[in-house]
């Protein structure tokens, strides 16, 4: 009977057991696949992309610098499971493996300097997870780029990926993770105006729209909705990139707090909007965001919970 049941409900399973699995035993860094596609996509921008080029040049030359190496990627991976005994299985892998869910264990440790008055080291931390420069931020930037973040990151590497798993497959959450790895690993060294990174930041805009929004709806209706749909309407609307513009204008709204502005990159000044007119965050608002995420996640687990309890019902009656 419970061999039966497992069989009948096996997706929920691996789902589940990934899902587990991700928050109980996570990669690190150092031998995570991850880390092997960042330095692959950094070596092709340290080969292709030529700072004086032609805009034209530019923009050929970056689509076609992560369109073939994510589709050769891609099209091994489904021939890969065309030979899979359990394909299931090796989905729930795949799953595993692109959700991250050590960007809210650094953000509290970054929280947790920052009290200790460890700015330097709060910096390197931070250094390490975000594209812009951190040298001279002082302990209110260092608690705003955190906030900023791990924000942004816990969204797409984490709750769009689920989306993309559950809507679309394996295949579509692994393109969608490898798309996010190599803005990543560009931003580092190329500036995010140039000509060479906009193909694939605008990629990855039009595939998350959708979802996203759905998703900031969805979380903002548990949450202080009114606000957060003012401040899509008022700030969201009019930032620098529409999509990162929605995660923080949800997060702005419930923290109280002033998030986004100006920012370094590559020792250049880039003038962002600011979200918000309130006051700017401080260490102690990097707790409480940790306790606000945990709150989107039982929301948003409860909501996968319920959703799967409807089609199981909606099916069963179907047959009867």
């Amino acid at each position: 009977m419970m061999l039966e049941l497992m069989q009948a409900h096996q997706g929920l399973l691996i789902f589940i057991l990934s899902l587990s699995a991700a928050h109980l035993l996570p990669l690190q860094r150092s031998y995570h696949p991850n880390t092997i596609f960042l330095l692959v996509f950094k070596g092709i921008a340290q080969r292709v992309y030529q700072r004086q080029a032609s805009t034209s040049y530019l923009a050929f030359s970056g689509t076609l610098a992560f369109v073939l190496p994510i589709l050769t990627i891609v099209v091994l991976c489904l021939l890969l499971s065309q030979f899979a005994y359990y394909p299931n299985w090796l989905g729930g892998l795949v799953l595993y493996l692109c959700l991250d869910t050590s960007i809210t264990i650094r953000a509290k440790r970054i929280a947790t300097l920052l009290k200790q008055g460890q700015k330097s080291t709060a910096r390197q931390l931070l250094q390490s997870v975000v594209a812009r420069d951190v040298a001279k931020l002082s302990k209110v930037g260092i608690a705003k780029a955190c906030i900023d973040s791990t924000s942004l990151r816990t969204v797409r590497h984490y709750y769009l990926i689920i989306i993309f798993y559950l809507l679309l497959g394996p295949i579509a959450a692994l393109s969608y993770k490898l798309l996010l790895l190599c803005d990543h690993a560009w931003r580092d060294s190329i500036k995010p105006n140039s000509r060479f990174i906009a193909p694939l930041k605008q990629t990855i805009y039009v595939i998350e729209w959708l979802p996203l929004r759905t998703f900031i709806t969805l979380m903002a209706l548990s949450l202080n909705g009114k606000k957060v749909a003012h401040y899509i309407k008022h700030y969201a609307r009019y930032f620098y990139q529409r999509n990162s513009g929605w995660i923080l204008a949800l997060f702005a709204a419930n923290l109280r707090v002033q998030l986004g502005g100006p920012c370094f990159y590559l020792e250049q000044r880039f003038e962002k909007m600011r979200l918000g007119v309130e006051r700017h965050p401080e260490p102690e608002d990097i707790d409480a965001l940790l306790s606000l995420l945990k709150r989107i996640r039982t929301f948003f687990l409860l909501l996968i919970a319920l959703s799967w309890l409807a089609y199981t019902l909606s099916a069963t009656a179907l047959r009867f």
